[in-house]
């Protein structure tokens, strides 16, 4: 692996899977291009930074929805037996009327 490289990932702490990623498409690169991704490398870091930051919010509003509509579907469950509940007590007084 190009040392320096390695050090750019050390510097802007990137995952294992985005060095990874990033060293399998490096050897792909002709010359021109990979000494462009080194002198970007900045760039190139943040926006996969703000790429999985943005990922990490829709992925926790995901599960918020998600847990909002478990929550909604098992209180509307309870509702719907609470209130069957309460038509037979309602039907039982009216036969003992």
């Amino acid at each position: 692996m190009n040392i320096y490289l390695h050090s750019l990932f050390e510097k802007y702490k990137l995952s294992e899977k985005d060095r990874y990623e990033i060293s399998q498409i490096y050897w792909f690169l002709p010359i021109e291009k990979k000494q462009n991704l080194i002198e970007n490398f900045e760039l190139v870091a943040a926006k996969i930074i703000k790429i999985e930051e943005t990922l990490e919010l829709e992925k926790e509003i995901l599960i918020w929805n998600s847990v909002e509509r478990i929550k909604n579907s098992i209180l509307e469950n309870r509702k719907q037996k609470i209130d069957a509940h309460i038509k037979r007590e309602i039907d039982l007084l009216k036969g003992e009327i």
